[in-house]
């Protein structure tokens, strides 16, 4: 099956997965943002100038996140609101320390917040924007406070503070990123058959339950397909597992080459394949097979195959499934090379 088939994805999603997994964890890291603020403004107290302004911004803040959270902003592949999140969390603590002590006080670290929550689910480049927004911010707060930001005196803390964000900000990037390679690697190990690289019995499974369910609400036909090759004990016995595993080989590129970009194809176990079908009845699966048995191909190996059809051979995907194997062995008992299609329930 290729990437493009239009079939329920059983791939790694990095983006849609990590928005919608890190949804809750963001309203967490806002409220440890307001939690912190609050707790600075208790025991320093309200400024002096401006501390109006700081109380309405907390509070506004937190109602903004406290409303995401339960309206449930956060659709799948939204990236542009949790962007949103990352860019209203600069422009609070911006905010903030504008009211308070400005980029030399304790509280200008918390740009981390922000910066790590980026990192983790939008991406280098996105983060590294977010970082140079942060510079501006500084800068700004410098120059708002009547401080020469030429200075040496001046640039050298906002330029560490730079230099660490942008450190935090690439490190966490590049671990998730190689996180998502390691979960792409390893579903693809879980997903797919070593020999042949199609799907195995575990995805096929998987892929076919929303294709079922589909079918039902729509009333539409499918096909599942039984597919067996006949004497593959006779070619191991006499020219080696080697030989084997060529025809079975052979057997999956053979049927890869037959199949439409809407037709799941899987390696069931052992030297049988499975197919489905969608939107095929019982008699255009079994012309589907036939075409595929008569298909010219150099040296092709005999094979047995069953064709069952929803809804005329059962409700259940696991009926199907059985009838389309017991319709592969009447075809094998006939002889081998043929299809045979189940009749109706």
């Amino acid at each position: 099956m290729s990437e493009q088939d239009p079939l329920p994805p059983l791939e790694w999603d990095p983006e849609g997965v990590q928005i919608q997994g890190f949804s809750a964890g963001l309203y967490q890291i806002e409220w440890l943002l307001v939690t912190i603020v609050i707790l600075y403004l208790v025991i320093m107290g309200l400024p002096a100038e401006g501390g109006l302004g700081v109380l309405v911004a907390t509070i506004s803040y937190f109602g903004f996140s406290l409303l995401a959270s339960r309206l449930r902003f956060f659709g799948e592949r939204q990236r542009w609101l949790l962007a949103l999140h990352t860019w209203a969390m600069i422009g609070f603590i911006t905010w903030f320390l504008h009211g308070t002590e400005g980029v030399t006080g304790p509280l200008a670290s918390l740009y981390l917040l922000a910066i790590v929550t980026s990192a983790l689910t939008l991406g280098v480049m996105v983060t590294m924007l977010e970082v140079a927004a942060i510079a501006a911010c500084q800068l700004l707060l410098l120059h708002l406070q009547g401080t020469d930001i030429l200075a040496t005196d001046s640039l050298a803390p906002v330029g560490t503070s730079i230099i660490a964000l942008l450190i935090v900000g690439y490190l966490t990037a590049a671990l998730v990123h190689t996180i998502h390679l390691s979960n792409r690697t390893l579903l693809k190990m879980a997903s797919r058959d070593a020999l042949t690289g199609l799907f195995n019995r575990r995805a096929f499974d998987d892929l076919s339950s929303p294709i079922h369910e589909m079918a039902r609400r729509a009333q539409r036909p499918y096909c599942v397909v039984v597919i067996d090759m006949d004497g593959l004990k006779v070619i191991n016995d006499t020219q080696g597992h080697a030989a084997g595993d060529r025809a079975i080989l052979g057997l999956a590129k053979r049927l890869q080459a037959c199949k439409r970009s809407s037709d799941l194809l899987a390696r069931y176990g052992g030297d049988e394949f499975v197919m489905l079908l969608p939107d095929t009845d019982a008699v255009g699966g079994k012309k589907m097979m036939e075409r595929v048995i008569n298909a010219r191909w150099h040296n092709p190996q005999s094979i047995s195959i069953g064709v069952a059809s929803y809804p005329e051979q059962g409700e259940s995907f696991e009926e199907l499934v059985g009838h389309a194997d017991s319709a592969m062995y009447l075809s094998k008992s006939s002889g081998g090379n043929r299809v045979s299609a189940r009749a109706a329930a």
